[in-house]
């Protein structure tokens, strides 16, 4: 309202001053033939003659009229402004100037009176637009209607238009995001029920079978050790389960420190030796370049749990008097480790799934092993939160050649 006031008053202003100013043009103008007609006659009654005298004037020459000459014109009535045909047409001019004027300024009132219409219409268009983005919104429709610009200028309804639009993209992704995390939550529910179910019912017959009274010594600890087996195994699958929850939550941060990247992986040989030398399995490191000070930004802790789970696989799944075989390569960017064994190898299908948090192959060598399918999933977790990768090879084309290699990249910079 404050826009159309002032354009209102805008118009009235230039309106008054260009009357004024051409209503001001006209009196001089008729003052100014009132004094020549003056001139004039005061001329004519010294005798002078009317060509000169006209003359004179035209040229600029001044002429002051005097009394005698205005009485003159007193008595043929032009100075008392009427009954003369100067006097009409000034009157006339100025009628039509003010008729001009207001003509103009009625259609300014009815023109501005029509664009604040048509404002209010399209305004009126623009909330009814926005409310019923917000009614989808509160429906949980994540979707922007067809919305009217305004002519491409950056107004504040466009502007609120232009928020509403990042909030539904914000609340899609949100949407999107929730939907996943439900699917991931059923999947995870129906992982750890399908992972409990097996060791429970193992630890459940043994209970029965120990509730018999006709158990020899040799019998109650043959189950009494089976029970302890699967307990361990339960033991193991809640600890992997805790990690996963807090990596994947965030309650785990990865902290990134320069530290020996050689010195990890020694410790982590150093954990699972005694499973490698229980079945015999000899651990080597290659010789390579000389890698004896590799200081790369990393979570010691963390690394060391990814190493932990890829020699555990290795020495699981690898037969007697066999060896694992590590090597180290500095590249451009990064560092590579390659952990080769000489275990019954991976089909190429299984390459990405063995990724997969709770994924087990179904070949009977892997489920004759103790596990729950989450160790490689942590690790491919906590390398990718370094800014590394794992990947796997394997060769299963005869007795005679077989193994994995599991090949590790770290980067150097954090």
């Amino acid at each position: 309202m404050k826009k159309y006031m002032i354009s209102i008053l805008a118009g009235i202003l230039v309106l008054g001053m260009a009357d004024w100013y051409l209503i001001a043009a006209a009196v001089h103008g008729y003052q100014e033939k009132i004094d020549i007609l003056n001139v004039m006659i005061e001329q004519q009654e010294q005798g002078a003659d009317n060509f000169e005298t006209a003359a004179r004037l035209l040229k600029g020459i001044d002429e002051t009229a005097s009394q005698k000459g205005r009485e003159q014109l007193q008595s043929y009535g032009y100075l008392n402004g009427q009954g003369n045909r100067l006097s009409r047409e000034l009157e006339i001019y100025v009628r039509n100037i003010l008729l001009i004027s207001a003509a103009l300024l009625l259609t300014h009132l009815l023109s501005l009176l029509g664009m604040s219409r048509h404002w209010k219409r399209r305004r009126h268009r623009e909330l009814a637009d926005v409310s019923q983005t917000l009614s989808r919104f509160s429906h949980h429709i994540y979707e922007m209607g067809a919305t009217e610009r305004l002519d491409g200028k950056d107004t504040q309804m466009e502007r609120i238009k232009e928020q509403l639009a990042d909030l539904s993209a914000q609340l899609h992704y949100t949407q999107e995001r929730i939907q996943q995390e439900r699917e991931e939550t059923r999947s995870l529910v129906t992982d750890i029920s399908h992972q409990l179910k097996t060791p429970l019912a193992g630890v459940r017959a043994c209970f029965e079978v120990l509730n018999q009274e006709d158990l020899s010594k040799e019998e109650e600890k043959e189950f009494l050790d089976q029970c302890a087996r699967q307990l361990h195994g339960l033991e193991n699958l809640t600890g992997s389960l805790v990690n996963i929850s807090r990596m994947e939550t965030g309650m785990i941060q990865i902290r990134r420190e320069p530290a020996d990247i050689l010195e990890t992986l020694v410790s982590a040989v150093n954990r699972v030796y005694l499973k490698a030398d229980k079945k015999q399995i000899e651990i080597e490191f290659e010789e390579s370049e000389d890698l004896t000070a590799t200081m790369i930004p990393h979570d010691e802790k963390w690394i060391c749990e990814a190493f932990i789970n890829v020699l555990e696989n290795a020495v699981k799944y690898s037969p007697k008097h066999t060896k694992i075989r590590i090597r180290m390569m500095r590249l451009v960017t990064f560092l590579r480790i390659e952990i080769e064994d000489q275990g019954i190898g991976i089909s190429r299908q299984d390459y990405h799934k063995i990724f997969q948090r709770f994924y087990r192959s179904e070949r009977e060598e892997v489920r004759m092993e103790e596990g729950s399918g989450v160790g490689l999933y942590l690790t491919r977790q906590i390398l990718e939160r370094h800014g590394g990768s794992v990947t796997v090879s394997s060769k299963i084309d005869s007795k005679q050649q077989r193994g994995s290699i599991f090949v590790i990249q770290i980067p150097f910079l954090a």
